[in-house]
């Protein structure tokens, strides 16, 4: 299993625009995935709420690729809530694996 699969087993990884902000208001989110391909306003938005609330912000190529490393069929934006899951995440992710 990827380590994001056990984030999102865990409840520590959120997917969806909805989840994912309500996280952010919550002061729960400590990462923002982000695709490149995702709509303009969602963007903006999770751009003004990671400045907002100094939450660090990924961009990942697109939603598909984003939701195949999490076993759905496209995501536009995942959370992550948990800080220890972060830096691994962040190393897998540039290091271009899962």
């Amino acid at each position: 299993m990827s380590l994001l699969g056990i984030a999102r087993k865990s409840g520590d990884l959120l997917i969806g625009s909805k989840a994912s902000e309500e996280a952010i208001l919550r002061r729960k989110a400590k990462l923002i995935i982000l695709s490149e391909d995702a709509g303009n306003s969602t963007k903006r938005n999770f751009s003004h709420l990671a400045q907002k609330f100094q939450i660090e912000i990924m961009s990942f190529p697109s939603k598909e690729s984003l939701g195949a490393l999490i076993g759905f069929k496209e995501a536009a934006v995942i959370v992550l809530t948990n800080e220890d899951f972060v830096e691994s995440v962040k190393k897998l992710i540039n290091s271009g694996g899962e």
